[in-house]
């Protein structure tokens, strides 16, 4: 018979805090992929004023350039929530493998109020203190 691996929990939080905490990260991921969706349909509706503008003949550049402008706010923003989706999924992960909670530099437990406030945090607040101090 195979051995079943099953994780290490070498996480500082119990069961109930796991299961609250993955809870959150799901409600912030959903939020996230509605956002993501919201500002591509956005982005969509720009691209075709930029095309039906670049196709018109009578356009006005200040207009062209405010949509431009407009585009790339859109795109940032994608991105930025593209890359929270990322740490979410990476913080889903941290639970499954047992060592959510933990700061990644430091090692030692990411206190729990600000994991209410970023759940996805990968850094206890003395390791960014300290990274921003240097």
């Amino acid at each position: 018979m195979e051995k079943q691996e099953t994780p290490i929990n070498s996480s500082p939080l119990s069961e109930e805090e796991l299961e609250f905490f993955e809870e959150l990260l799901h409600k912030e991921q959903k939020e996230s992929r509605r956002k993501v969706k919201q500002f591509k349909a956005k982005l969509e509706e720009i691209e075709e004023k930029l095309n039906d503008t670049n196709s018109s003949s009578a356009h006005h550049q200040g207009n062209i350039g405010s949509s431009e402008e407009d585009r790339e706010k859109y795109y940032a923003l994608i991105n930025k929530e593209q890359e929270k989706l990322d740490e979410i999924q990476m913080a889903l992960d941290r639970i499954e493998s047992g060592n959510y909670g933990i700061c990644n530099v430091t090692g030692k437990p990411i206190q729990k109020e600000r994991l209410e406030v970023k759940p996805y945090a990968k850094y206890s607040v003395d390791a960014v203190e300290k990274a921003n101090s240097t």
